[in-house]
């Protein structure tokens, strides 16, 4: 893994490392879930349990997600840089803005950004392809950690998810690096538990009857 995604990574595993340690996430969803939106379907039992794996799991897959992202659009003659290195400045950071013992809190942010930004990358290169490069379908996460951040701070990150598409869109791809791209991209396909589906596995849904349902998070 190339430095930067190991920063990345050295971060995600001190925030791990400290909530395995102190628990102060977990203890923190018990004042925050009665106030989630009422569209969200935890499981009955130690629902904050529940929330924190979802919520590790979400974090930990960064560095290698980012990664392939990035290794895809230098298939496809793609500039990555800008983005990569804003995610990676957020990440670089929090040991100076947050102590070592806040834990998962401290980067859940980071985490939405660079799991928002991918979801929109995606979707721009799959109407450029025609097919999602990456296998993910990360709509419902993103949904329940924007609520565990709040609607002000989900808003200000989702502008600046807006900022980073601006300096990445491509307007158009060559047609043999279209081909070199969704050539990469097949050996993601053949490895699908790579990609799971946070809140499913964890028995976190929503109740929401469409997508327009589930866009619409506010109270």
């Amino acid at each position: 893994m190339p430095d930067h995604y190991q920063l990345i990574q050295q971060c995600i595993d001190r925030a791990v490392a400290a909530e395995q340690a102190r628990g102060r996430f977990r203890r923190s969803l018990h004042d925050t879930l009665p106030n989630l939106h009422r569209s969200i379907q935890l499981p009955q039992r130690d629902a904050p349990l529940h929330i924190t794996c979802f919520v590790i799991r979400y974090i930990q897959v960064i560095p290698a997600w980012l990664q392939r992202m990035d290794q895809l659009c230098q298939a496809g003659g793609i500039d990555f840089y800008p983005v990569r290195e804003l995610i990676l400045h957020s990440f670089s950071e929090i040991p100076e803005r947050q102590p070592y013992e806040h834990g998962l809190g401290s980067i859940l942010d980071e985490a939405y950004l660079a799991h928002r930004t991918m979801e929109e990358i995606n979707d721009l290169l799959q109407a450029l392809c025609g097919t999602p490069l990456l296998p993910m379908d990360p709509l419902v996460a993103n949904l329940v950690v924007r609520e565990l951040l709040g609607e002000t701070l989900g808003c200000q990150l989702d502008d600046l998810t807006s900022v980073l598409l601006q300096r990445f869109a491509p307007a158009e791809l060559d047609p043999a690096r279209l081909v070199s791209m969704i050539l990469y991209k097949q050996r993601y396909d053949d490895a699908p538990g790579e990609w799971p589906d946070f809140a499913s596995h964890m028995q976190i849904a929503l109740r929401t009857q469409t997508i327009a349902q589930q866009v619409d998070l506010s109270h």
